[in-house]
């Protein structure tokens, strides 16, 4: 089967340790994206109709402020997982998620991925120094996240100097005075979604078919099988 895959450079590391079929076509997105849902949105769109050949495309986005709305295969079917953003998807599941928000509401998660490619609250806050000084950075940057109360490293499978990272989340943690936890990810629901395979936690999107929040809300019921 042939299939592509459009994928967020947060889910990349993962990914590329899970291993990639000969016959999957990867193109990853610059992080960026993230902030602006409405160009994110057109983007996935104009790769979508650019892909019409492939048997199957495999998103690695999940709702990410709904800019998978409305998203539309005019020839081939959608799969994609149906968490809420890559941190429920490095967790395994939205269940998995809300349960551990629920323990701790004030907890700000870090992937591998979120520390290479994203724009970590300390970088954010270096560059509003930059711009407009320390005075006004402060006051911008708790005014953000000066709610949390700790930093949570997912640890996913195939990473390279683990240490690094975790020095990478003490600094960040250290700056903003939050305690550091660091958690067993799972990316089972990520391996079974890039194998095209249906599970609970996906949403199969049929051709033709824009996706809706209905079928995010909904995701696959069905018994497993292979697309």
């Amino acid at each position: 089967m042939s299939i592509k895959l459009i994928g967020c450079q947060s889910t990349m590391n993962e990914i590329r340790a899970l291993g990639i079929s000969q016959e999957l076509d990867c193109e990853f997105l610059d992080y960026s994206f993230h902030a602006r849902p409405d160009k994110l949105h057109i983007k996935l769109q104009e790769i979508i109709n650019e892909s019409q050949s492939y048997e199957l495309i495999i998103l690695t986005y999940s709702r990410c402020s709904n800019s998978v709305l409305g998203l539309v295969s005019p020839n081939v079917p959608l799969l994609l997982p149906a968490t809420h953003d890559c941190i429920g998807l490095m967790l395994g599941s939205t269940a998995r998620h809300m349960e551990l928000f629920k323990e701790n509401p004030l907890t700000y998660y870090f992937s591998q991925g979120w520390l290479d490619y994203g724009r970590t609250p300390l970088a954010e806050f270096l560059e509003y120094k930059a711009r407009y000084g320390e005075e006004k950075a402060l006051k911008l940057i708790r005014t953000l996240y000066g709610s949390y109360q700790k930093a949570v490293f997912i640890c996913t499978p195939g990473i390279k100097n683990l240490e690094r990272y975790r020095q990478k989340v003490r600094e960040i943690a250290d700056f903003f005075n939050w305690e550091v936890e660091e958690i067993e990810g799972d990316v089972n629901l990520l391996h079974s979604v890039v194998q095209g395979i249906k599970v609970p936690e996906s949403i199969y999107v049929e051709v033709g078919q824009p996706i809706t929040l209905e079928l995010l809300a909904g995701g696959n019921h069905e018994d497993n099988n292979k697309t």
